[in-house]
């Protein structure tokens, strides 16, 4: 009995002390991991930057977390407020430029432990391991991601075809390059609602018509379309307009994946054109197809753009033929010019 009493005592007596020994722990902890990304800054901030995005960013899936704020205030930073496991934590993401064109990607957070946290960091099931490990884990999942969206595309070139007479309801947009999907993904809807209201049926995929391009400024006008069977009207008042194109020959190419690397499709369609002794045709546009877009599907890297660029032949300048001449009368000169020139010599 005596023994048991000493037992109970001693383990009274540790637990104080582990009690006294964790509370009188500095519970400040402060942790960073990083990652270098092989694309530029500007590419990786629009990505991380985009709180839509934080869903496939998130390490912490599986666990009791809450998104409790999400700000980008400028281009170097984003801060994330969360609740996780019942702790309120600040998470900051650092985009910083490298020499090599790369970026460099910076994960960190700061706080103190409670007297169960600093129990746990004790034996190495703490805080700082967790966020250590989950920051790896969600940095590696945005390279992953980046890697994959922006630089894995095809292309499938098809050579000359006859593009149909097409009906359509547009909606014109001004925007820079970059911001293409975006606009896709709100206009898209409108037209949509549009031709629901006015019960007519779409007639195929949407596309791309492109008007202007302002490559010092990179800016493009362009619409965004849907195909109709037949025009379809709409009012004065309306930012959106019917159109019509009718038959034309173009180069048609097959490009998957993110629009940013549409240039190789161009590239080809272009070598084609020159080596047919072709040339863009001024009359019609530039039309792109986009069956699988970003209002289709969440991954950039399975979209498809069916590229057509209408050409014609090379129209070649006329010969203008030389005026003929009377060889007859050029021989009677010459002849005439020997005989005085002999009467001359004579006299």
């Amino acid at each position: 009995m005596k023994i048991a009493k000493y037992l109970v005592l001693l383990l009274l007596l540790m637990a104080g002390t582990i009690s006294v020994f964790v509370a009188t722990k500095d519970g400040k902890y402060s942790v960073k991991r990083s990652k270098i990304i092989d694309l530029p800054k500007e590419t990786v901030y629009k990505y991380v930057s985009d709180r839509k995005n934080w869903d496939s960013i998130n390490p912490w899936k599986d666990e009791n977390l809450k998104l409790i704020d999400f700000e980008n205030s400028d281009d170097v930073t984003v801060t994330q407020r969360i609740f996780l496991n019942e702790v309120e934590n600040n998470l900051t993401l650092n985009i910083k430029d490298t020499l090599s064109k790369k970026t460099l990607l910076e994960w960190s957070t700061q706080g103190s432990l409670s007297f169960r946290d600093k129990f746990l960091s004790i034996i190495g099931k703490g805080t700082k391991n967790n966020f250590d490990d989950k920051f790896d884990e969600g940095l590696n999942t945005i390279n992953t991601i980046l890697t994959r969206e922006l630089k894995s595309f095809n292309v499938k070139f098809e050579g000359f075809v006859r593009l149909d007479t097409l009906f359509y309801v547009q909606r014109p947009i001004a925007c820079k390059t970059e911001d293409l999907a975006k606009q896709i993904k709100i206009q898209l809807p409108k037209l949509k609602q549009l031709l629901l209201s006015a019960n007519t049926p779409v007639k195929n995929s949407p596309f791309i018509i492109y008007h202007k391009k302002d490559t010092l400024n990179d800016i493009i006008t362009f619409s965004v379309a849907l195909p109709t069977e037949k025009k379809v009207y709409t009012t004065s008042e309306s930012d959106i307009f019917n159109g019509q194109s009718n038959p034309f020959g173009a180069i048609k190419a097959i490009f998957t994946g993110n629009y940013v690397n549409k240039k190789e499709a161009y590239t080809q369609i272009n070598d084609f054109i020159k080596k047919n002794k072709l040339e863009q045709s001024p009359t019609y546009k530039v039309i792109e197809f986009i069956p699988k877009n970003s209002t289709t599907e969440k991954s950039a890297s399975t979209w498809v753009t069916e590229i057509y660029v209408p050409v014609r032949p090379i129209k070649k300048a006329p010969i203008k033929k030389a005026p003929k001449i009377n060889q007859d009368s050029i021989t009677k000169a010459i002849v005439k010019d020997i005989l005085n020139s002999n009467k001359n010599q004579v006299k």
